[in-house]
């Protein structure tokens, strides 16, 4: 027995030993999201007839299915398609069984065959709440614009067209809509024709060379002119903008085809589709969707040369480009695969703002990223190849593992295997794997390793580091820190250590760090004066890190590495602390400073400090030429001495809106004798999309003069006639002023039944606001209770019949 229980006990340890000393080890986070959805059939094309009856919200559509049989036995298909009406059903031309409910569509075909092709004819009706919307038609006072436009991810437009719905599965569309003759209509592809057909309506036909997933369908209809261009390689390029504010166009647009270009260079392989083109729509919930071929943006992004220094399109223009390569012309597979489509298009983006705004500006950038990571880590573990990842992980992590992918194999090695990637799966579908595959197949590279720690798995590398010299030599201490999980373990990276020299020169070494302890030693020259040295220059690794430097060596990194970030974490530091010449020696660096970030890191601790030398600073600081400078200032100040109230007054007549709406705002706090002043400096301007400006000179000017018709002004703004930042903006002033009467209600409870969760969440925030107060309660039960209300506007409201 005892033999027995040796011999169990030495093969427990040698079972242990061997799974111990195994490299490849793949851990999994449950996820429903790995497994796409079945399809019973394979659909090849998309044919949609549609119109539309835009004042009620009604689709009456004709769609065509073309498709071919995957399985040996087949009885039933599957569509999806909310609450929808079915007014004739045909299979082959003839009519089909069916079964209707309100989440889609079940059609008893007979005798259908194996590899056999068939067509499938619905016609329906609907009056879709989510993916097409109809914007301004309720407007009474004729002011909004009037649009119809699409969203279609991530499963929306199975509320306006029959469809299997998933992005799983591709098809070539071609869709035609009926419409007013005086609006622009755009859908994805090639406009094939057009016609009129009486009654002032006109027919556009679009129709896509390639198939793509059925989110990425897409309508936009409104009155609109059209920029027509070329890329260099020959892509008919258009860009949408609203005919009565051309000076919207270029600013906006700024930068399109030299980005088009870049990117069919940079990835290697020629833009997939035939056309693209670009169109805002009014309060659109996102920043923008990648519609093939057809990119729909938000209206906020649409500016003038101003509102470009507050909020530009480059980025996102950028992204959605991308998305035509990752995301259209290859589609994730599953949800666990979607880090595929938005971590590429994240990274491309970066890419082009580096084209676009430089090198810092590109760092700046991925020092965001990097800090965005390290907070969600703090929540949870989720690797971004899960489906519950979340935005920071699939767009900003993501997108910085690949530019460490970059990193580690090179940035040609990295665009050759991107392009095989993409060539050999062109119009497909792809998981994860997929692309590690594509590194292999191309480079010979086993990354499986890069893969596991990044992709598959969660958290980011702890690193904490010690430096110590010795006579003739040096040496770094490393520690991982970071707790060791079964969704983190050790991290294994390519490192660059550095040793700068009063002389000028430099050590260098890229070491693979990849133990929970590890050295890294240096042999250095007895006499050689050390001036600072570096633990990843220019942070190209995701991490969090701990390296405690004496303040000479800060000083030194301060005035002279190479990378902005590694200026910038010593500047950062050196505040934190006291020493001799603090202040003089801060002020050279802002001086010497040519990116904001340091400058605005420098302001944040003189402005403040309202001496002599930090006003003078400030009446510096306030005429930059860089807007990030200005509003750094303004950022950061407290109080407005006399001495500076003209330096601030100043920038009532700034180039940037929202330097203007703040100095506006912190002016009439201090100073509100000024008001009258004030408001004249800025008579008249409306700011950005928003009205921002608008908005705050009416609430100086009410409350400087106590005039009800500026109160009224700001009311109005919060109605339908006006897209929802400007209706945002101007209920969050009507709860600063605690103003409400029954115009103001009738237009946030409107508000409230908005498709458009930006708009929702803020604006009933407002209403709860004042329901809370018993003056208020009584006005808003007594409304609520005396207007009819549909069952989905009376949902929002019922919680505010209860006394």
């Amino acid at each position: 027995m005892k033999i027995f229980k040796r011999i169990s006990l030495l093969i427990s340890i040698l079972f242990s030993i061997t799974v111990q000393s195994q490299e490849a080890v793949r851990t999994y986070l449950a996820d429903e999201g790995l497994v796409p959805r079945e399809r019973q059939v394979d659909y090849q094309n998309l044919t949609l007839n549609i119109e539309f009856d835009a004042e009620k919200g009604k689709v009456y559509g004709k769609v065509k299915h073309s498709f071919i049989v995957l399985r040996e036995e087949l009885d039933s298909l599957r569509l999806d398609g909310i609450k929808m009406t079915y007014n004739k059903i045909s299979l082959d031309g003839k009519e089909v069984k069916y079964k209707a409910d309100d989440k889609g569509l079940s059609i008893y075909p007979e005798d259908l065959i194996w590899d056999s092709k068939h067509n499938l004819e619905i016609e329906y009706e609907a009056y879709p709440k989510r993916g097409i919307y109809f914007i301004g038609w309720k407007d009474t006072t004729g002011r909004s614009r009037k649009q119809i436009w699409t969203q279609g991810q991530g499963i929306d437009n199975r509320h306006w067209i029959p469809m299997y719905d998933e992005k799983n599965d591709k098809v070539i569309s071609e869709i035609i809509v009926a419409f007013d003759n005086k609006y622009k209509v755009l859908s994805n592809g090639k406009l094939l024709k057009t016609k009129d057909i009486g009654e002032n309506k006109k027919e556009w036909q679009y129709k896509i060379a390639h198939p793509h997933a059925p989110y990425l369908i897409m309508l936009g209809i409104g009155e609109y002119e059209i920029a027509r261009t070329k890329s260099k390689s020959g892509v008919p390029l258009q860009f949408y903008y609203y005919p009565d504010q051309p000076e919207q166009y270029e600013p906006t647009y700024k930068f399109s085809v030299e980005m088009f270009n870049f990117f069919e260079n940079e990835i290697g392989v020629k833009y997939p589709w035939e056309t693209y083109a670009q169109i805002p729509v009014q309060d659109f919930m996102y920043g923008a969707m990648e519609n093939t071929t057809a990119t729909i943006f938000g209206d906020f992004y649409l500016i003038d040369g101003r509102g470009y220094l507050d909020r530009n399109y480059v980025r996102v223009n950028a992204h959605e480009l991308a998305h035509q390569w990752f995301g259209d012309m290859i589609t994730a597979r599953d949800g666990a695969s979607h880090w595929l489509q938005e971590s590429f298009a994240t990274h491309y983006d970066m890419m082009y703002q580096k084209e676009a705004f430089g090198q810092d500006y590109f760092d700046w950038v991925r020092k965001g990223y990097n800090e965005q990571a390290l907070e969600a880590s703090k929540l949870d573990l989720k690797p971004i190849a899960h489906s519950g990842a979340g935005t920071v992980r699939h767009y900003p992590k993501g997108a910085f593992v690949l530019e460490m992918l970059k990193y580690v194999v090179g940035r040609e090695q990295f665009n050759a295997a991107i392009k095989y990637y993409l060539e050999k799966h062109a119009y497909g579908s792809v998981d994860s794997k997929d692309l590690l595959v594509a590194f292999h197949e191309r480079l010979g590279y086993s990354l499986d390793w890069f893969w596991e720690e990044w992709v598959y798995k969660g958290g980011e590398p702890s690193y904490k580091v010690e430096f110590e010299r010795q006579a003739n030599a040096a040496s770094f201490h490393v520690k991982q820190t970071q707790d060791l999980k079964a969704l983190t373990s050790l991290f294994k990276m390519p490192i660059v250590f550095e040793i700068h020299f009063k002389d000028g020169t430099t050590l260098s070494k890229k070491v693979m760090v990849e133990e929970q302890s590890q050295r890294v030693d240096f042999q250095i020259e007895e006499d050689k004066e050390i001036d600072y040295y570096l633990f990843d220059p220019g942070y190209q690794i995701m991490k969090a890190v701990e390296f405690d430097k004496p303040t000479s060596i800060l000083k030194e990194q301060a005035k002279k590495a190479e990378n902005v970030l590694d200026r910038h974490a010593a500047i950062e530091e050196l505040i934190s602390r006291e020493f001799d010449n603090k202040d003089e020696f801060l002020l050279e660096r802002y001086k010497e400073a040519n990116f904001q970030a340091i400058k605005a890191e420098v302001l944040a601790y003189f402005v403040p400090k309202l001496t002599a030398q930090s006003i003078e600073l400030t009446k510096e600081a306030l005429k930059d030429k860089d807007v990030e400078v200005r509003k750094a200032v303004l950022a950061n100040t407290y109080r407005i001495p006399e001495e500076l109230e003209p330096a601030y007054r100043s920038l009532l007549l700034d180039s940037s809106y929202v330097v203007i709406e703040d100095a506006l705002r912190m002016l009439f706090f201090y100073y509100p004798f000024h008001a009258k002043e004030y408001l004249k400096l800025t008579e008249g301007l409306n700011g950005n999309r928003s009205h921002n400006i608008a908005i705050e000179w009416n609430r100086v000017a009410y409350l400087s003069t106590k005039q009800d018709k500026y109160i009224h002004q700001i009311v109005d703004y919060c109605s339908n006639s006006y897209e929802f930042l400007t209706r945002v903006k101007a209920a969050e002033v009507l709860k600063e002023l605690n103003y409400l009467d029954e115009a103001a209600l009738a237009n946030l409870l409107d508000a409230s039944f908005s498709f458009n969760s930006r708009l929702v969440k803020p604006v009933r925030n407002v209403i709860d606001h004042f329901y809370e107060q018993e003056v208020y309660k009584k006005m808003i039960i007594n409304y609520v209770a005396s207007k009819d209300w549909d069952e989905r506007e009376f949902r929002r409201v019922n919680s505010y019949l209860i006394p």
